[in-house]
């Protein structure tokens, strides 16, 4: 048993980490186009609500107890390149379209762009999400491709 759980850390260990909402038609949507083009493999989605999401941003201090007033970061893409760093934003969308095949350009592009433009076109869209994509009661690992990293529990 011991050897099959390490045996899956090796295999998840070099995954780089896409924390989304759950609950959000655009992420749901975002997931669902990334990880067909994700030919290398080299994602795994994790809902930023889950327990292992909640784990990864209390590991890297993105995650906020309701009791300091602070809000979790669910209006936000987090990718966490394990052992190297984590992105938010604009960042984080970038880094991800240059690790897809054939959108390598579009994300160069868009890194040229400032950031303080290109996050405040991300928080324009992640503000209007839910009005614009509508909203998923839950996420229904069946609406994704087969052989899609997921990972929910710690």
């Amino acid at each position: 048993m011991a050897e099959k759980q390490l045996f899956r850390s090796q295999k998840l260990s070099n995954k780089k980490w896409v924390l989304f909402d759950g609950g959000c038609g655009l992420c749901h949507w975002a997931v669902r186009f990334i990880a067909p083009k994700d030919r290398n493999k080299n994602f795994c989605f994790v809902p930023l609500n889950s327990p292992f999401g909640i784990q990864l941003l209390r590991e890297r201090g993105l995650y906020f107890e309701e009791k300091t007033n602070a809000t979790l970061p669910l209006n936000s893409v987090i990718l966490i390149d394990p052992n190297k760093s984590y992105y938010i934003k604009s960042e984080a969308v970038i880094k991800i379209l240059k690790l897809l095949p054939n959108w390598y350009f579009i994300g160069v592009l868009i890194q040229y762009i400032p950031t303080k433009i290109s996050d405040f076109c991300y928080d324009y869209t992640a503000a209007n999400r839910n009005k614009w994509f509508g909203t998923k009661q839950s996420c229904n690992l069946s609406d994704f491709p087969k052989n899609t990293c997921f990972k929910t529990d710690v």
